[in-house]
């Protein structure tokens, strides 16, 4: 059998798996929109002799992918709002952690007493600093009894953790899997700002659970992990 023919096959089978994932959805377009769509798919095939055959629908697609793309970007560039991050109700850290914790407290986990958050700038002092709190954050129920102490790292021009504050209270938002953390007085300023240094800007974008005492120490963030 030719090896074209073989591949072929194999896209078309690809191709009706991919198919089989989707689901069919109502969009309302005006008229205009459509009419400019419908154009641009003739104009494709006069500009390819027909070489890029494309529909209505595919275009539609191709521009809401894309869209996305560019949206959860901005998303996590600007406001460290991880999009896949919300979709999966834990990130793995927090996968990996309920299952360490269902056989008890093992591995130093009882050592992992703080939980730093990512923050803008405008959000960290109106409620980290203004309100004594932070609200509408994700954390596995079991990693709860753990946190004593949060911090938060926040983005340019500071683009590192500058305080801490310790927990009196984590309450669950009524109506969603979020909780508001509720703190014991004042936030406490560090003596220096802990950096991103040459840590992946990744490593700040998500949850992470290390040790207060490490903070107090680290001049990176690389030194709480």
């Amino acid at each position: 059998m030719p090896k074209t023919l073989q591949d072929r096959i194999r896209r078309t089978i690809n191709k009706s798996k991919e198919e089989g994932t989707k689901k069919q959805i109502s969009l309302v377009l005006d008229e205009r929109t459509l009419q400019m769509t419908d154009v641009i798919v003739e104009q494709f095939k006069v500009l390819t002799g027909g070489k890029i055959a494309t529909s209505r629908n595919q275009l539609i697609e191709d521009a809401i992918e894309e869209y996305i793309k560019a949206a959860s970007e901005v998303l996590l560039q600007d406001h460290y709002i991880n999009i896949d991050e919300l979709i999966d109700s834990k990130s793995k850290d927090e996968d990996k952690s309920d299952n360490e914790q269902q056989l008890g407290r093992q591995e130093g986990e009882e050592e992992k007493n703080l939980a730093i958050f990512p923050a803008r700038n405008e959000g960290f002092e109106r409620v980290f600093l203004g309100k004594k709190q932070w609200y509408s954050v994700r954390i596995a129920e079991k990693r709860i009894p753990y946190i004593e102490y949060v911090a938060c790292y926040r983005g340019a021009p500071y683009s590192g953790i500058t305080h801490y504050a310790k927990v009196k209270s984590i309450k669950p938002i009524h109506g969603t899997n979020k909780y508001i953390i509720h703190f014991d007085g004042e936030p406490i300023e560090l003596s220096n700002l802990v950096s991103l240094g040459s840590s992946d800007v990744m490593e700040v974008r998500k949850l992470r659970y290390s040790n207060l005492e490490l903070l107090k120490k680290a001049n990176e963030v690389s030194d709480l992990w």
